[in-house]
C-alpha cells in the first residue's frame, strides 16, 4: 500500500514548481486576478488555475472576491505566506510555515467559531 502524502511534502511540491513560486511572489504585494498572473508567469491560464487551487490547498494563497458595481463578481489571489523554513535533522525534513493573519482573517475564525456553537 503506498504511503499518504504528508502536508509538508505537499508544500514542497507546490513551492518546488516554477509557477507556483511565481504566483506568490507576484501576489506579495498586491492581489491579482489568474489573468493577470498570466502575464507575470509564462504559463497557461488552465495551469496558472492548477496552481492557483494548488497554493489555496496549502493555504499559501487566499482568495478574496470582488463585486464590481456593475454586479458582476471576479476572484483576486494574493499570498498567505509569511515566511517558511525547512530543516533537515536526523533524517527528518521539516516545514514551518508562518501564515498572514490580518483582521479580516481573524474575525473570520471567530465567526466560524461562533457559527459551529449555534449549532
Amino acid at each position: 500500500m503506498a504511503e499518504a502524502e504528508r502536508p509538508d511534502d505537499r508544500i514542497i511540491d507546490v513551492i518546488s514548481d516554477d509557477i507556483g513560486k511565481h504566483i506568490l511572489t507576484a501576489t506579495d504585494q498586491q492581489a491579482m486576478s489568474a489573468q493577470r498572473l498570466e502575464g507575470h508567469c509564462d504559463a497557461s491560464l488552465a495551469t496558472i488555475y492548477r496552481r492557483i487551487e494548488d497554493l489555496l490547498d496549502v493555504g499559501l494563497l487566499r482568495e478574496r472576491v470582488e463585486i464590481r458595481a456593475d454586479g458582476n463578481h471576479y476572484r483576486r489571489f494574493e499570498s498567505n505566506l509569511d515566511r517558511l523554513a525547512v530543516t533537515l535533522e536526523d533524517g527528518d525534513l521539516e516545514i514551518d510555515v508562518e501564515r498572514r493573519n490580518d483582521a479580516p482573517d481573524r474575525f473570520r475564525a471567530i465567526w466560524d467559531a461562533m457559527q459551529s456553537g449555534w449549532k
